[in-house]
């Protein structure tokens, strides 16, 4: 069994290089909020940044609508499974998209 060094591991990563980097408390809560806007772990933002990378604001949602587009999304699923089997209920697709419209109406007004 053989072992690696320290310096093997690095070369084998996909980012062996590093940079350091410190902060204020404030500076840092700043770096995490902008990172937390675009999705990203601040390393990730910090690094998109450096070489250019262009960021768009991923749109912060309430958790109840978060909540309302789960619960569709399992069940067209389950209506997807069921129209692939051959046993498609029209009435149940109908009160899905009656569902689907009073959600997207609340999300957008």
């Amino acid at each position: 069994m053989t072992e690696t060094t320290s310096a093997e591991c690095q070369n084998q990563r996909k980012r062996p290089n590093r940079v350091h980097v410190r902060f204020t408390p404030e500076e840092y809560g700043r770096l995490q909020k902008q990172a937390q806007i675009v999705n990203k772990k601040p390393a990730s933002l910090l690094r998109g940044l450096a070489l250019e990378e262009r960021f768009k604001a991923v749109p912060r949602l309430p958790e109840d609508v978060y909540r309302a587009v789960r619960s569709l999304a399992g069940n067209l699923n389950q209506l997807a499974h069921q129209a692939n089997l051959g046993h498609a209920d029209p009435r149940a697709v109908e009160a899905l998209r009656v569902e689907l419209s009073e959600l997207l109406k609340a999300i957008l007004n």
